[in-house]
């Protein structure tokens, strides 16, 4: 049974968690957070909390981080293009991969809410 996806695909809010190393902060790195997703290829407001090389960052705000896109197949790219993205359970979850230099981190998101809600 196939579902084709959409940038629609993924809205609401999703709760993530973010590990791996990322040597262009210096090191290992954990992070979870909070992502509002519009549904139209752009994410609204990222809150994070994370752990870079051992140092703690407390809870920060990053409004309009960026955008996404979904390919029919439910694959696609977050943040820019320096994530691939693979939609999950018709956009209740989603995986991340970091492509950026320097990096070896995933993502997993799941959705806080219903969308509309």
């Amino acid at each position: 049974d196939h579902h084709s996806c959409s940038v629609a695909s993924l809205k609401g809010t999703y709760a993530f968690h973010r590990t791996g190393v990322n040597n262009v902060v210096g090191g290992p790195i954990a992070e979870i957070g909070i992502n509002v997703i519009d549904g139209d290829g752009t994410i609204e407001l990222i809150r994070t909390t994370k752990s870079s090389n051992g140092v703690i960052e407390d809870w920060t705000n990053f409004p309009s981080p960026g955008s996404y896109t979904v390919d029919p197949d439910c694959t696609g790219t977050f943040f820019n293009k320096t994530n691939n993205l693979v939609v999950l359970d018709g956009g209740k979850r989603y995986l991340l991969l970091s492509v950026g230099p320097g990096t070896i981190t995933t993502e997993e998101g799941t959705r806080q809410d219903e969308p509309g809600n």
